[in-house]
């Protein structure tokens, strides 16, 4: 006899309570009018870069690309080129050139497209995470100013590229749908490896995705990092061990080296939230020393402690296991930046956003993700309240983003915001006087010749050698009619240095428009006995 057996056992008159699974609803992904919408914004904001003629300024005395230094684009292919260098950054640099455009303005539309197409994959991947605001926070990176040096100035197109691999191996090792997925995953994470340092940090970004989506987390989960780890570890012994040294460069102290890390990470902590004080490049604290607090900066890391220890007490949570995931990613990405020195024109240590680039995404994902999370779940309210905050906050980036945009985008703008925050440095006044037409008329100058005259003053106090310079302040002090120290700055040039026929033609002018007719005389014998 068989038995029958009940398929619950509840009480009559009661309902049957069935332990459901709560099932989060995945936020909508962006529709075409919200890829319209990004291509646009960031198309305007950045359009008064193309208008440029600055690239690879002569004045600028640091090598940002090895492509200065190649004559064609297959010395990028060769093994110790990959070694050392991003082949295809260099090779771009060299195809640019092909195009029957203005080099410059097509330099800066290719980086501008290629930010656009990485600003897309980074909201592919956050809404393959199913992250909540993952169309703000796209925009937000997108349109961040931190990004314009990446864009603008010429060399750095390497992190833009580097961002795009990495992006793309993470999308592809976090969708794991097949086997082509995986096999694109390795090739990806190859090539973003051999291209850029930060991109070893791929295993570490997918293990802790893989921590994030999965509910029940096993050991095999983690079975597919493992190759992406040794491989990581076989092309970094294989890099280092190609890696030239270089010769006349002083070795850095561990205690320099770790302050300077420490102010790099203080200055990218500040750019990141709080963009106001943009430049292209921003004066380092050479005189800061070791210690805790705000002169060695270790301060931007002890900051992250607490957070690391809120998460790990609620690790079993999927919101504290995105925490522990945008942080990491962050910090991961961003060490090889704040290791590295950056370098103004003349060589001077300074801080460079282009070395916060490819770590700005997470940490602007993290933030913005957070909040809308906490702010969603008000209900409709929390939706209206989100949508408010986030026209703000995008209405007051793309003010400071466009503000930037435009202060250096016309090139006397741009040297001469360069002198205001380098007052030391002669080079951006040498590049803004070089624009200066001074065949024409005063009349048709952006400056007065009094005004030129104390920018040069400026210049010949640091570099007292620069003849060319000295004879454009001969010449502004005669066209000011200050014949007195016209007169001082020719005769120095006649006396210290050896002048073409044509400057000694010109002197001799002077020197009989001021009535020393002797000297005039004497100054055209020179010139015949130099024919």
């Amino acid at each position: 006899m068989n038995r029958i057996v009940s398929p619950s056992k509840s009480k009559p008159g009661k309902p049957n309570k069935r332990r459901k699974r709560s099932t989060a609803v995945a936020p909508p992904r962006a529709s075409l009018r919200a890829y319209f919408a990004l291509i646009v914004l960031v198309s305007l904001v950045f359009s008064p870069l193309l208008i440029s003629d600055v690239l690879w300024s002569d004045f600028d005395s640091i090598e940002r690309s090895a492509f200065q230094s190649m004559d064609c684009w297959q010395q990028a292919w060769t093994l110790d080129s990959i070694r050392q260098n991003n082949p295809i950054a260099i090779s771009s640099y060299f195809f640019e050139q092909t195009i029957p455009l203005p080099t410059a303005t097509v330099h800066r539309g290719i980086n501008i497209l290629l930010h656009l197409f990485a600003a897309m994959l980074l909201l592919k991947n956050l809404e393959l995470l199913k992250f909540p605001a993952a169309f703000s926070a796209t925009l937000i990176f997108a349109l961040h100013p931190a990004t314009i040096q990446t864009l603008f100035w010429a060399g750095y197109r390497t992190e833009i590229i580097a961002l795009i691999f990495i992006l793309s191996a993470l999308y592809f090792a976090s969708r794991n749908r097949n086997a082509r997925d995986y096999i694109a995953t390795i090739a990806l994470t190859t090539i973003a490896c051999l291209i850029h340092p930060a991109a070893f940090s791929i295993p570490v970004i997918l293990a802790l995705t893989i921590l994030v989506k999965e509910r029940s987390l096993h050991v095999e989960s983690f079975n597919r990092v493992l190759p992406l780890l040794c491989l990581c570890l076989f092309l970094g012994v294989w890099i280092n061990a190609g890696s030239a040294h270089i010769e006349g460069v002083d070795p850095v102290s561990y205690t320099d080296r770790i302050n300077h890390a420490g102010q790099n990470m203080a200055h990218f902590t500040q750019q990141a939230f709080l963009p106001i004080d943009n430049a292209l490049f921003h004066p380092f604290d050479t005189d800061a020393k070791y210690k805790f607090g705000t002169g060695m900066n270790l301060l931007p890391f002890l900051l992250f402690v607490p957070f690391f220890i809120f998460t790990a007490y609620n690790i079993k949570k999927v919101w504290s296991r995105a925490i522990l995931l945008g942080l990491c990613s962050y910090l991961a990405l961003i060490v090889y930046g704040i290791s590295q020195d950056g370098y103004f024109i003349n060589g001077a240590l300074a801080h460079e956003d282009h070395h916060l680039y490819v770590a700005l995404p997470m940490i602007v994902t993290l933030v913005i993700t957070a909040l809308g999370r906490i702010i969603y779940s008000m209900g409709i309210v929390g939706k209206e309240l989100w949508v408010m905050c986030c026209s703000l906050l995008l209405l007051v980036e793309i003010t400071l983003s466009a503000a930037f945009a435009y202060s250096i985008a016309e090139p006397n703008k741009m040297w001469t915001g360069m002198s205001e925050h380098w007052p030391n440095a002669w080079e951006p006044k040498a590049a803004l006087i070089d624009r200066i037409d001074f065949s024409n008329s005063s009349e048709d100058s952006i400056y007065t010749n009094n005004q030129l005259i104390t920018i040069l003053q400026d210049i010949l106090e640091k570099r007292p050698d620069l003849v060319e310079r000295r004879k454009q302040i001969a010449r502004t002090f005669d066209a000011a009619g200050q014949r007195s120290n016209a007169l001082r700055e020719y005769k120095r040039i006649l006396r210290e240095t050896r002048p073409d026929n044509e400057f000694l033609e010109e002197a001799a002018r002077f020197l009989d428009k001021v009535g020393l007719s002797w000297d005039a005389t004497k100054t055209r014998d020179r010139k015949n006995n130099t024919q």
